[in-house]
């Protein structure tokens, strides 16, 4: 129960025994007064019509009596009036039965109203001729009582409601800087550090938000330092400092991460190779020489990011750099190696190059069976052959075996586009299990695929085209739905939720957010807390405006958002403060890392502890063998996805 309600019942509470004791107290100062009233009147007239009468009496003169009797009843509240005479031995009476109007029976039943009764000698002289007998009525105090307590009772009611009204207006304003800290307080368990500029003027109220002021301050220098030192140890061991690229070891990582996958499909490598590095450090100095390098790292990172964005680009040595690129066609690579030369020759006329000879680029388009050193071979013969052409060539060779099944771009169109008409994708589902509760599954990961001409092509092999040609949303309109299909199917609540991973061009396009949301609007909640959605952390950083109004979205809904391949890019993790996302699945490469040298685990159990003190939860992906797995589970991670954990199943 909150505070404001506990105060408010406080104040009902306080009002209500105030109210009692004030009614008990004028109930019985009213009832007494009435009957002290009633008790005079009574005696008064019992008196007075005893001296009135006297002369009657003695004259025997009973119809002067009477009228005398109905007299001083009819002028009071008197329920009798009796005379007895003495000479008769008889009584004169004038009675009526109490009648109480206005006044409700359970009243009447609730109170007892002692009726006064007085009495009067009737003389004439010395001689003692009757006595009068006067019951008051008790229909006269009922209805006081009533009236009184009643007019009592609802000023009580109106100045309590008013008082309560009132009083919680007041209250709510002095509750605001309270509810302002409870916000901060929970802006601080999500790592927002939010401090409130108006200091309330109550002197507890203020001390309480300058503390909490304090205490914002504080963890949020604690937070930038943890992230700086993230950042540091990101840079000192995977970041070229001149080149500001990734160094050897940032690519080595990747591509052992890479090339153990088995979900590769026609992939790129290249070598670029810098002309005369070592001529224009020696005549003009390093400064120079470190520009062309600078220069050389900028115009290639544009030219592959245009391309695709999860490239992996680093410097191996002073004037050589590769390039891993997946899911790319050996004419689409040409175009790429065509473009970086291009772009390398804009470096002549601004003379930062030595002269006019300024690269050599090998490549050689690859497919999923191509080892790491075979591949690595091939493009340094590629660059060979280039560098025996002379200066500024490019030689792309071709490894792709099998080549009487490849696809063309135009051809891969026409299937996409009849497999979203047709919804024909294929759906597969791998589990991410928590580490620590009894292997809890903690979602199921959706992978779609597809069938042409006898042979299924997984998602990496349609996913980057699907984005050219524009057909990402749709694609994932069709599996979205295909997944709402199946929960229904499977009828059951208790069974683990399903993540879907959205493509760039889909959350970056309004339309497909509206289409979302209604679609969401109309699943009931069980299903709801059935579907999560993930996107990568190269598209977070390429359209981090989108993915906030899409984790809004979700979070509306009550839909869990995740961010996948966390770590591959060189960032300071700051957009998790903004998306505060409900776990994230950290590159592959960094679970390698977890079990290679000292240094690089420490780097790991950094960032998962960064991770943690977000409250959001951490799963490492790509475990291959149970050294990992038992590895990780001495680290801050909740949950691991990999062959060796659970291999992806139809759905």
């Amino acid at each position: 129960m909150t505070l404001f309600r506990q105060l408010m019942m406080t104040i009902v509470v306080i009002f209500s025994v105030i109210l009692v004791v004030v009614m008990g107290i004028n109930f019985n100062t009213t009832k007494g007064y009435l009957i002290n009233q009633l008790e005079s009147t009574t005696q008064d007239s019992a008196t007075s019509l005893s001296m009135t009468v006297s002369d009657f009496m003695a004259k025997e003169d009973y119809a002067s009596v009477d009228s005398a009797i109905n007299a001083v009843f009819d002028s009071g509240y008197f329920s009798e009036v009796r005379i007895h005479v003495y000479a008769t031995d008889k009584d004169i009476v004038r009675a009526n039965e109490t009648k109480i109007n206005g006044v409700p029976q359970w009243f009447i039943k609730l109170i007892s109203f002692d009726v006064p009764q007085a009495n009067a000698v009737i003389s004439n002289g010395w001689n003692e001729l009757g006595q009068v007998y006067i019951t008051g009525s008790a229909g006269y105090g009922y209805y006081q009582l009533w009236e009184a307590s009643r007019d009592l009772l609802l000023s009580f009611v109106i100045i309590g409601v008013m008082t309560i009204l009132f009083g919680s207006i007041a209250l709510r304003y002095l509750f605001k800087p309270l509810a302002e800290v409870e916000k901060q307080a929970e802006a601080i368990q999500q790592r927002q550090f939010i401090k409130m500029d108006k200091l309330p003027k109550t002197r507890e109220l203020k001390s309480v938000v300058q503390s909490m002021n304090r205490l914002t301050e504080k963890l949020e220098k604690d937070f930038d330092a943890e992230a700086e030192t993230v950042q540091w140890l990101q840079a000192k061991a995977f970041k070229d400092p001149v080149s500001g690229l990734g160094n050897r070891h940032f690519f080595e990582s990747q591509a052992k991460s890479y090339f153990a996958s088995n979900d590769r499909t026609m992939d790129g490598l290249l070598l670029v190779n810098l002309s005369d590095l070592g001529k224009l450090n020696n005549e003009r100095g390093y400064e120079a020489a470190d520009m062309f390098i600078r220069a050389s790292a900028q115009i290639m990172a544009e030219k592959v990011q245009s391309v695709a964005s999860s490239a992996s680009i680093a410097r191996l040595s002073g004037a050589d750099f590769i390039i891993l690129i997946p899911n790319i066609d050996q004419a689409r690579l040409q175009r790429v190696v065509d473009d970086i030369l291009d772009g390398l020759m804009t470096l002549i006329p601004n003379q930062i190059s030595y002269g006019d000879a300024v690269a050599n680029i090998g490549a050689v388009s690859l497919s999923g069976k191509v080892s790491r050193s075979n591949a690595m071979a091939q493009a340094d013969a590629a660059l060979r052959e280039a560098k025996a052409n002379g200066a500024n060539t490019s030689r792309v060779f071709d490894a792709i075996t099998g080549q009487e099944t490849a696809i063309g771009r135009l051809a891969w169109k026409e299937i996409l586009e009849r497999a979203i008409a047709n919804k024909a994708f294929l759906l597969r589902k791998q589990k991410v299990v928590f580490f620590e509760e009894d292997k809890k599954v903690m979602h199921e990961e959706v992978f779609a695929s597809l069938e042409h001409e006898g042979k299924q092509y997984h998602a990496g092999y349609f996913i980057g085209l699907a984005e050219q040609f524009d057909l990402g949303d749709q694609l994932d309109k069709v599996v979205i739905l295909r997944v709402i299909e199946f929960i229904r199917r499977r009828k059951s609540t208790d069974l683990p939720a399903l993540a879907i991973n959205l493509a760039a061009s889909s959350y970056s396009k309004p339309e497909f957010m509206t289409w979302l949301d209604h679609t969401l609007q109309g699943l009931d909640s069980a299903l709801r807390h059935q579907l999560v959605f993930e996107v990568t952390e190269q598209n977070v950083l390429a359209a981090e405006e989108q993915v906030f109004v899409l984790s809004q979205l979700l979070r509306k809904h009550d839909v869990r958002f995740g961010v996948d391949n966390v770590g591959k890019q060189f960032t300071t993790f700051h957009y998790l403060q903004q998306l505060m996302p409900d776990y994230v699945k950290v590159d592959p490469s960094y679970t390698k890392m977890a079990t290679g040298k000292e240094s690089e685990s420490f780097f790991m159990h950094i960032l998962c502890k960064m991770f943690s003190s977000l409250n959001i939860q951490v799963v490492a992906t790509g475990i291959e063998s149970e050294q990992q797995l038992s590895r990780l589970a001495k680290f801050d991670i909740a949950a691991g996805q990999g062959f060796v954990v659970d291999r992806a199943q139809d759905m």
